[in-house]
């Protein structure tokens, strides 16, 4: 039977083979006293390991093949970096291996090592039909092993935005507080406006905001002006043409750019969503204070950040409009809990991760972290799906965690590398 090589990878990494059976192909045998390190980089497969063969000592590398030929076919032959490995662990085949240097290595053949419950299981496990591949034993899967699996989901996500972030911090120059803005209007944006929120945040000058500081028409103008909004609007309201008065004085002054008022999508959107009304929320954030990064470093709880955002205060216009142009009901502009929640989870505690991953400051990854923890689970199809199969969200945290889950191992089949999968390959038949 052949077997992919991760699972081959898992089987030597967990043990999962009869240790006092096990002999060379020419004979000798073989104790693992340490299977080494797993490497996912280039080079061996497993590093530093320890073994005894017929009694001798040694240390060194391990490279793993389905087949003993691959050992040729990748030219491993050829390459110094393969000079310390001992052991070739093999599935099937034989053929005589060698360093570069013309060392003789020997071979392992795991076949006849490995129980057929552990192919069994890892069949089952690997090409069942079901979105989620181990929905069939989720219910005999321990609570927390199901918690440390998207909770450890979670603190990679994290670690994958920490890197999206430090390519903003190079193309910035280290300018953080234009990673906030960034960060902050595409969260705004939502899926459908992020994009053209991205767009917009690249032609504010935060130093001309921290100059108009207290002056809230002027950053107002200013975000609508740019975004595009007020060389479009044709109408007579009182508000919206001193916008118009102010924009074009602030243009004419500091050659501001624009876009076009195009790029913005309202279609099938809750009103609540518009652009318009999260420009208003961004300008009226951006009058308390221009320096959002500083405030976001400097908190302790993120109910002080959540506290700031409800000080906010949005031009009543607002309460009226949901867009230029036309009036609507008087409604709230303020932003919902919900929201700030979703800010939490999109901009602060990534931002926050990632800062004190860059300078070495832990407190800062674990506040991003208890943030998380502090807020709902979110609710979506994601969500929705996970919880129907048994494993559930608590809290923000592990929500994120799910949607790094299906993404980066679920959909992508990766159950050996994930500890629910790793679980059910290491227990017996019937659990």
């Amino acid at each position: 039977m052949r077997i992919p090589e991760e699972l081959l990878h898992f089987i030597w990494r967990f043990r999962l083979f009869k240790p006092l059976m096990m002999k060379t192909t020419c004979g000798k045998q073989v104790q693992v006293i340490k299977p080494g390190q797993f490497n996912e980089d280039a080079g061996p497969d497993f590093l530093f390991a320890e073994l005894k063969i017929d009694g001798q000592q040694w240390f060194g590398h391990i490279e793993l093949h389905v087949d003993a030929k691959d050992w040729m076919v990748h030219r491993h032959h050829q390459d110094e970096a393969y000079n310390a490995v001992i052991l070739h662990v093999i599935w099937e085949g034989e053929m005589a291996c060698y360093l570069s240097d013309g060392t003789w290595i020997p071979n392992l053949n795991l076949q006849q090592l490995v129980d057929e419950e552990v192919l069994e299981k890892a069949l089952d496990l690997l090409h069942n039909g079901h979105w989620l591949s181990c929905a069939y034993r989720m219910k005999k899967i321990p609570m927390h092993i199901k918690l440390q699996t998207v909770q450890r989901a979670a603190v990679e996500r994290l670690e994958g935005r920490y890197q999206q972030i430090m390519l903003q911090n190079k193309r910035f120059k280290g300018d953080w507080e234009r990673i906030t803005l960034s960060m902050l209007a595409g969260s705004f944006g939502f899926k459908v406006n992020k994009q053209a929120f991205l767009d917009w945040a690249e032609l504010i000058n935060l130093k001309l905001l921290a100059k108009f500081a207290d002056k809230p028409k002027s950053i107002q103008a200013m975000f609508f002006g740019q975004a595009g909004f007020l060389t479009a609007y044709k109408g007579k309201e009182s508000y919206p043409t001193q916008l118009q008065k102010e924009y074009e004085y602030i243009k004419q002054g500091f050659g501001l750019a624009e876009m076009s008022v195009y790029q913005w999508k309202f279609l099938r959107m809750r009103p609540a969503n518009f652009p318009t009304i999260r420009l208003a929320q961004l300008a009226g954030l951006y009058h308390i204070r221009t320096n959002w990064f500083s405030k976001i470093v400097s908190s302790h709880y993120v109910e002080d950040i959540k506290q700031e955002l409800r000080n906010t205060t949005i031009n009543k216009y607002w309460r009226t409009h949901y867009h230029f142009e036309k009036t609507a009901e008087d409604h709230s502009n303020e932003f919902s809990e919900t929201f700030m929640d979703l800010l939490v989870i999109n901009c602060f505690a990534p931002l926050l991760f990632a800062y004190g991953k860059h300078i070495r400051k832990a407190a800062h990854m674990d506040l991003a972290m208890e943030c998380l923890e502090s807020i709902g689970a979110e609710e979506n199809v994601v969500t929705r799906k996970y919880r129907k199969s048994g494993l559930p969200s608590f809290s923000a945290m592990e929500s994120q965690g799910l949607l790094h889950l299906q993404t980066h191992y679920c959909d992508l089949k990766k159950c050996l590398n994930c500890p629910i999968g790793a679980y059910i390959l290491q227990q017996p038949i019937d659990v």
